[in-house]
């Protein structure tokens, strides 16, 4: 049984088993999209006016009936900008945007973004119905297509980040011996682990890794000194880099992937409509323009691509 909240205390404490419903936009508690509008402030990011966006016919007849009142969005927050907690413990981000703006287009009355502890339960969650989509900075992986369908629409990498000036002399490149962080369930800590195997192989110290469901208590722990690196997906770090004084990034970006919408394996048609809406706004510019307040642009794709190919 999920514990359903509406104005959670402190957004970033949650128990293990809480998850936190939001109902309508992010920006504006309302019981339908068609009902809200205007741009959304969030410190120095003014979202994009989704009160511009039209249902487009041919996208919203694609939609699978029992979805097309509301869609139930699984999304593990916090992970700024992609998805974060404001100062009225809404959710917000680039990520949510982009949702938003995909249910207008897709003539979605209502949106619901669920709150999931767990990363590593969002996949299973999705198949299991209690999410309709899931929307989390997600890398498009062969493991994870072979159980859900995956719709492309961004492009991002790893890449590591330490405290502004690299006291600790972290290495990128010979990352053995020291003491870095990462999301708990991602892609970024499977890296950190093969890291670590490669360094023992080697003959050389192990990692220190550290993991913790919140990315930016992660990214406190490096200023602070207690990790000597932190890695997690470029947007991310790179957007924490400009808005943060005392942190920067280390290195290249590594592993350039797709990420993307996830939906259940049975659902393939919320699938294709999902392609279809995601593919009008890369068409008409719509999505580059969701992304670009929070100066993440230049990672929106051409094609949004149903389960493409990963080599």
């Amino acid at each position: 049984m999920k514990k359903l909240v509406n104005n959670p205390s402190n957004s970033k404490a949650f128990g293990k088993k809480s998850k936190l419903l939001y109902l309508g936009l992010a920006t504006c508690l309302a019981v339908s999209l068609t009902a809200c509008g205007g741009g959304s402030k969030t410190g120095t990011v003014v979202s994009y006016d989704i009160s511009k966006l039209k249902a487009d016919p041919t996208v919203a007849a694609m939609v699978p009936a029992e979805n097309k009142d509301t869609l139930k969005v699984g999304m593990n927050i916090p992970y700024t900008p992609a998805e974060f907690f404001d100062e009225n413990n809404k959710p917000v981000g680039y990520e949510v945007d982009a949702l938003n703006a995909l249910a207008r287009v897709m003539g979605v009355k209502q949106l619901e973004i669920i709150q999931e502890d767990d990363f590593d339960a969002l996949l299973p969650e999705v198949n299991a119905g209690t999410y309709d989509m899931v929307v989390s900075a997600m890398t498009l992986t062969k493991e994870r297509m072979r159980s859900t369908n995956m719709v492309s629409y961004a492009n991002a990498g790893y890449v590591y980040g330490a405290k502004r000036g690299n006291p600790k002399q972290f290495d990128y490149a010979n990352p053995c011996g020291f003491k870095v962080g990462a999301q708990a369930g991602t892609s970024q800590a499977e890296m950190l682990q093969t890291s670590s195997d490669a360094c023992v192989t080697d003959g050389k110290q192990p990692l220190t890794i550290v993991t913790d469901a919140d990315q930016d208590k992660l990214v406190a722990q490096v200023v602070d000194g207690s990790l000597d690196a932190v890695i997690g997906e470029s947007p991310i770090m790179k957007y924490e880099e400009v808005n943060n004084e005392q942190f920067s990034t280390v290195g290249e970006i590594l592993g350039v992937a797709p990420q993307g919408v996830i939906t259940a394996k049975n659902n393939e048609a919320l699938a294709k409509a999902v392609q279809a809406g995601l593919q009008k706004m890369m068409d008409d510019g719509t999505l580059k323009e969701v992304f670009k307040p929070w100066g993440q642009d230049s990672i929106v794709l051409n094609f949004a691509t149903l389960n493409p190919p990963i080599m």
